[in-house]
């Protein structure tokens, strides 16, 4: 029987290649994302900020499986603006997206599903400032601190974040149209853009990685860029 795995965002990107590299590893992929995802595996298709939804869905696509792995891989970095400038709606968007999301989505599965390991894509965000990034910093900073409550208190499944590093896909090309003048900590990254790595690269240094993932201490963040 073939293993398998959940990835939230898998229409383009990360969630993608994540999605292409299980695959070819002989996986059953499971996948949700905003848009349709243009592959032939198991999906639903759904804004995961639909909270009132997010159960109905979810169950649909899951029953009660045994997952291998689960990645909260979808987000948004949407809207780049001074913080005096967020409004209340947006700030609250972006946390239905990148925290309440994966925390409902946790709390479904864990009480439906075995679930072996939990992945969660994070960002060196988490940890650090830039100017324009309210949104994107405040809310990776939360995912990293519920992953590693749910692993305090989970001690059955394994939790990690995981910081990919800088990634050439839709967010770095909204990066880009954005004025580094006016947003200081925007100039490395259109500086970085023609030298970044594609998701395909990534994904796989993942999968090739996951075996060291895996004994990471549960609730850990990492940066994938340490490994060398």
């Amino acid at each position: 029987m073939k293993k398998k795995v959940l990835i939230t965002g898998t229409s383009s990107g990360l969630g993608l290649n994540l999605c292409d590299v299980f695959t070819r590893n002989n996986y059953e992929v499971y996948g949700i994302s905003r848009s349709p995802t243009p592959r032939n595996i198991n999906s639903k298709t759904m804004d995961i900020s639909h909270h009132d939804r997010l159960e109905e869905v979810l169950l649909s696509l899951t029953g009660t499986h045994n997952f291998e792995y689960v990645f909260l891989n979808a987000g948004t970095l949407k809207p780049i603006k001074k913080a005096r400038d967020i409004t209340t709606e947006e700030f609250y968007k972006s946390f239905l997206i990148n925290v309440i999301a994966s925390k409902q989505i946790l709390d479904i599965l864990l009480e439906n599903n075995r679930i072996k390991n939990v992945i969660a894509i994070s960002s060196g965000a988490a940890n650090k400032v830039y100017d324009g990034w309210l949104n994107y910093c405040v809310s990776k900073a939360a995912l990293k601190q519920l992953v590693s409550c749910y692993a305090l208190e989970n001690k059955g499944t394994h939790f990690i974040s995981l910081a990919p590093g800088v990634i050439k896909t839709k967010m770095q090309d909204y990066l880009l149209e954005q004025d580094p003048v006016r947003f200081s900590s925007l100039e490395k990254f259109h500086k970085l853009y023609d030298h970044l790595p594609g998701p395909d690269i990534v994904a796989s240094q993942i999968f090739d990685n996951l075996e060291f993932l895996n004994n990471l201490e549960s609730g850990a963040f990492f940066d994938l860029r340490e490994i060398k």
